[in-house]
């Protein structure tokens, strides 16, 4: 069993201090590092080799040692420490993100449309440079040469659209044009260049993890994959899954960005589990103000509900010391979760239940901004800001909504090859995916699957010119007309007209049953001219466009919807996409009482034993959190599996149910932040 598997608490302590006051980091000890880590009880900890300032804490013959250590090798004495501590040491290191480089090979920085080259205090180095990679491969060998179980490759995304002369001349020579100057998804040169960025970053990942393997073959190597739910800006795909052994990043963007994180991860690592980075601080950029104890509970709970290592980290002061205060805290968090921690451990779990939503890196890309001139992309936000694509935020409306009704989901990938166990799957905007991954939306659905399908899914094939129908206009049942709506339209329902966001496709039918046509306001979306009303833009003309359609492929169904309403967040969307959901997604909680929807439910395969493991996390928007009481739950298992056993993972206790007719009632008296049951059937 490697470390990975072991280890389901661990820590990073974030340490990118200058060496501009002689004090910095001279108070180092890494006796004292290693004593508060091991008083805090996690399993496994990251230790920093270089910054993003590019300050390395070795004897580097590279690049540039941080000058407060007076030549102190604190890395190696930190890892051996935590070694002997039974402590499993990783290895933090930065690329992309790295001021020494920048400062040393200024002909390899990267250079947006406007010449910026760096952003603030982050100076940023472009990987298609071959004489930056080769002095990032050099320093990565200097780290693999010490006892470390594992490396950590931070910033391995792009913080702008780089139009550096290495970018340029890479994409000419790869494409005989130019980087375009302008945004637009229905522009074949356009996605080609994001193919290109994409592809770019991903091979540089893979030399960066190739370098580290061949040096160290039992290493394990895995870099930030946080920019996975940021969108296409950040360049990332599945490439960088691929050079990882396990997924890794930090959020900032609360419970529900958690919730889907976490199975987003799941379902992109290659083993289990991934881990969940959670900040002790608000965020990484205050240095004090720290999260309730409550919030730091929750978090590491619902990492572990969903299969997950949690991983906080906290922040060296700038002599180098840390603050016990802190670590007294983590102890008695880390003994709070001891329980569901050694259970997950043991199970090695991966997520389970019937119900699929499909995600792809690839589509994530925001067909309002087509127009924009990369002039106007000026976004330094990184891996922490707060992005609003419209992709992501649709799933983050239907995955929120799942959650609300109680119904486990897991996140089916492109890296996703078995099906299995699955009875429905939301494909929400899902588009320039390769040909493969729509052949296996048509073979699950003719096998008898419910395909939920929204917007642009299969307009576009990864590579390939625009396609004049859906790929999958046989499965939907509709025909593209080859139009789109403005920014507002509406799904026109019996005696309603529910309101839509964003460019939508405009189809036909074909062979498909239409529930609700398209409404669309009587003139241009926003025009300053012309209007109904100077406020909005209300209905006028319901068309003979599909809205909301049905159709009958091979054994299974499809239902398409032209828009994202079952992922807009306002009471009218969310009603009407919560009794479509419930009506035709399989039901796992059939009746509870006491159960709120804020109440997340998770289920788990366990890869150890024949047994599921149900999640209950009570998180609510105000910490503490009010305890449930009297909570009454009767559930289904997939498959109709038969209860043997239920047994709390709290305190190891037996949970009495009845069965009948394969549905399992229990009742739990008192429910303050969450439970784990082990379901043996």
């Amino acid at each position: 069993m490697s470390w990975i598997e072991k280890c389901y608490s661990r820590l990073l302590i974030d340490n990118h201090i200058t060496d501009q006051l002689p004090r910095y980091m001279s108070r180092f000890d890494p006796a004292e590092y290693v004593r508060l880590v091991r008083k805090s009880g996690v399993d496994s900890a990251m230790v920093y080799a270089c910054d993003h300032n590019g300050n390395c804490y070795y004897p580097t013959q590279f690049g540039h040692m941080h000058e407060g250590l007076k030549g102190r090798n604190i890395f190696a004495d930190t890892v051996s420490g935590l070694q002997a501590s039974g402590i499993v040491p990783v290895a933090y290191y930065t690329v992309n993100y790295h001021n020494d480089s920048a400062s040393r090979f200024p002909a390899c920085r990267m250079r947006d449309s406007n010449g910026m080259t760096h952003s603030g205090r982050y100076h940023y180095s472009c990987p298609n440079h071959p004489e930056i990679v080769q002095f990032f491969q050099q320093q990565i060998l200097e780290i693999v040469r010490y006892p470390i179980a594992g490396l950590f490759i931070d910033m391995t995304f792009w913080p702008m659209v780089c139009c550096c002369d290495a970018c340029k001349n890479a994409f000419r020579q790869l494409t005989g044009a130019e980087i375009p100057g302008t945004l637009d998804w229905d522009s074949a040169l356009w996605r080609r260049f994001q193919e290109f960025r994409e592809d770019s970053l991903s091979e540089f990942a893979e030399k960066l993890t190739a370098t580290a393997r061949a040096a160290r073959p039992e290493i394990s190597v895995t870099h930030q994959f946080s920019p996975v739910l940021h969108g296409w800006l950040l360049g990332q795909s599945a490439g960088i899954a691929e050079a990882s052994d396990y997924a890794s990043g930090d959020f900032y963007g609360g419970k529900n960005q958690q919730r889907l994180g976490v199975k987003v991860f799941a379902g992109y690592s290659t083993q289990m589990p991934y881990e969940f980075m959670t900040s002790r601080c608000v965020n990484l950029n205050d240095h004090t103000s720290s999260k309730s104890d409550d919030e730091l509970y929750l978090h590491a709970l619902t990492t572990l509900a969903n299969a997950g290592a949690y991983f906080f980290i906290d922040a060296i002061n700038p002599d180098g010391t840390l603050e016990e205060a802190f670590y007294d805290r983590l102890q008695a968090l880390n003994q709070r979760l001891k329980p569901f921690k050694n259970l997950v451990a043991r199970h090695r779990p991966v997520p389970a239940g019937e119900v699929g939503v499909y995600f792809s890196t690839r589509s994530c890309v925001d067909r309002n901004r087509n127009g924009m001139s990369l002039q106007q992309v000026a976004d330094f936000e990184g891996n922490m800001g707060q992005r609003h694509d419209p992709v992501i935020e649709e799933l983050l409306g239907i995955t929120s909504l799942l959650q609300s009704l109680h119904i486990p989901y897991r996140m089916i990938t492109e890296r996703t090859d078995n099906y299995g166990g699955l009875k429905a799957l939301i494909t929400a905007n899902a588009d320039f995916l390769e040909e493969s991954e729509y052949e296996k939306f048509r073979q699950f659905t003719a096998g008898g699957g419910l395909l939920i399908a929204t917007g642009n899914t299969s307009r576009h094939i990864r590579k390939q010119d625009h396609l004049r129908d859906f790929y999958l206009a046989d499965v939907f049942g509709v025909q593209a007309s080859g139009k789109d709506t403005g920014s507002c339209s509406y799904l026109a329902l019996p005696g309603e007209m529910l309101s839509a966001n964003g460019v939508c496709p405009l189809a036909m039918s074909t062979t498909a049953t239409v529930h609700a046509p398209v409404n669309l306001p009587d003139f241009p979306v926003n025009d300053a001219q012309h209007y109904a009303s100077i406020h909005s833009n209300p209905p006028g003309k319901t068309t003979e466009f599909a809205g909301m359609s049905e159709n009958v492929w091979g054994r299974g169904k499809c239902f398409w919807f032209y828009s994202n309403v079952l992922g807009i967040r306002n009471w009218s969307q969310q009603k009407f996409a919560g009794d479509f959901l419930q009506r035709n997604l399989p039901a796992f909680v059939v009746n509870s009482e006491n159960l709120p929807a804020s109440t997340e439910l998770t289920l788990l395969q366990s890869a150890t034993e024949q047994c599921l493991i149900l999640g209950i996390v009570n998180y609510q928007d105000e910490l503490p959190n009010i305890p449930l009481h009297d909570l009454r739950l009767t559930f289904r298992l997939p498959e109709a599996k038969r209860l043997r056993s239920c047994i709390r993972a709290s305190d190891n206790g037996s949970m009495k149910f009845t069965e009948n007719n394969a549905l399992i009632t229990f009742e739990i008296p008192r429910l303050d932040d969450g439970e784990l049951f082990e379901l043996h059937y």
